[in-house]
């Protein structure tokens, strides 16, 4: 017997019995792998994150997984002037915190965090998944589940629960148009709009389509669907399916003891029919349609441009660093000034780095622009940590070395004993880390 086929079974250790809703795809089948995203609603983590314009992207067409560079991919792509935005919006620098948090970061990349978190790409079929909408609203309530190989010479991908992501590709997420050259029989008013027949522009569409003659001419902008990243989802676990008998391969049994997956029994199926949340056909009840405005985030998108210039013509500075800003909305005549914490740190004392060794990272203040060392200021402070006599500064020597790392900016500087390195992260927060080197 192969090492593929050879099974065995511990009546003594109870299996974990997962929910079997139906989903697009059916219902889990036995002796099959799945990436799991078991995050629900209301958790630390969104239940999906959704890409308010999907990314055009040439569709997997394998079924199986491929590793992919997903936060870089993200950051690149909703970052400052990027195509689109995560919904919830600002996901890309909460994901780089988390990766953070886990434990202190190192010197270089290879003792980095946020470089040991491998991502993964995989595509949704359009044949159980007609639309983008409704894998995304599946997800939202039932959590992800794909399926994929595993076999005795094909180990299940390594996944780091609540950091290993998932993106999703489906062949017609994009919305997209093109021009086309044809002739009025292959025009079709569901997908098409006339632009020129016979050579001369059309201006009254209906009119033209009641008499036109088939083989004319025309030029047509035709909108389709194309293949893109729409979105993706936490992983937390790889499941393998017990069979009907309730056993496993030998194989999947020495994975389940080195921890790469678990063995489950597929619940109770459970019909469209007796969920809550969906119809008999599988569509999301209104009640339970509580999605992000993903179109919402597009029109801000569209509209950054003129909010930018908007907040640089009603903005002048106050003389004393603050800011005041004209009144945007109409029948309103004062102007009121914005909340700037007042960090002066040419009047401050020293933070004491021996105070501050060995606490890992300690969320701190920005300092005013004029005195921020990680803004260019010269004789500027890398933060402001809060002592027991009130605000104290971060002050670096002259070996400053700034850059701008993929979610933050860096600051390390090496004073005397200490290495003192501090961090200013796209979403706004910023923190401080002292080491002591000899």
């Amino acid at each position: 017997m192969s090492i593929e086929t050879q099974t065995q079974s511990d009546s003594s250790i109870e299996t974990e019995t997962i929910d079997n809703p139906e989903r697009g795809c059916g219902y889990l089948k036995s002796g099959k792998a799945y990436l799991r995203s078991d995050v629900g609603p209301g958790g630390d983590l969104p239940a999906f994150v959704e890409f308010a314009e999907p990314v055009p992207f040439k569709e997997n067409r394998k079924r199986s997984y491929k590793e992919f560079p997903g936060l870089q991919f993200e950051l690149a792509v909703t970052g400052p002037g990027g195509m689109t935005e995560t919904v919830p919006e600002g996901e890309a620098s909460r994901h780089v915190e988390r990766l953070l948090a886990d434990r202190p970061t190192g010197t270089h990349a290879g003792e980095m965090v946020e470089f040991e978190s491998h991502d993964l790409l995989l595509s949704v079929g359009k044949s159980h998944y007609r639309a983008v909408e409704e894998f995304v609203d599946e997800a939202r309530v039932h959590g992800v589940s794909k399926a994929i190989s595993v076999t005795s010479g094909n180990a299940p991908p390594e996944i780091n629960p609540g950091r290993t992501r998932l993106f999703l590709i489906h062949p017609n997420a994009v919305r997209t148009t093109k021009e086309v050259e044809t002739t009025f029989s292959e025009y079709d008013p569901e997908t098409d709009t006339l632009l020129t027949v016979n050579g001369e522009p059309v201006e009254n569409e209906p009119v033209v389509t009641e008499t036109a003659d088939p083989d004319l001419p025309v030029t047509l902008e035709r909108r389709l669907r194309t293949a893109g990243i729409f979105g993706y989802t936490y992983l937390t676990r790889v499941v393998y399916t017990e069979d009907e008998d309730g056993e496993i391969p030998k194989y999947v049994q020495d994975y389940e003891a080195t921890g790469d997956l678990d063995v489950v029994k597929p619940g109770k199926p459970e019909p469209y029919s007796e969920q809550e949340a969906f119809n008999d056909d599988g569509e999301l009840k209104e009640e339970y349609d509580d999605a992000l405005d993903a179109e919402a985030i597009v029109e801000g998108l569209e509209a950054a441009e003129d909010e930018v210039r908007e907040f640089a013509e009603t903005f002048t500075p106050d003389g004393e660093g603050a800011f005041l800003r004209g009144d945007l909305d109409a029948g309103k005549d004062e102007q009121e000034p914005a909340t700037v914490p007042d960090f002066d740190v040419t009047e401050m004392e020293r933070a004491d780095f021996g105070d501050l060794a060995g606490q890992g990272w300690v969320e701190a203040e920005s300092p005013l622009m004029a005195h921020d060392a990680l803004s260019g200021a010269d004789d500027g402070a890398l933060a402001v940590v809060h002592g027991e006599s009130g605000p104290e500064a971060v002050f670096p020597s002259n070996n400053l070395n700034v850059t701008e790392k993929g979610g933050y900016t860096q600051g390390v500087s090496v004073v005397g004993p200490y290495r003192v390195e501090a961090r200013l992260l796209n979403t706004g927060g910023r923190r401080v880390k002292v080491e002591q080197t000899r």
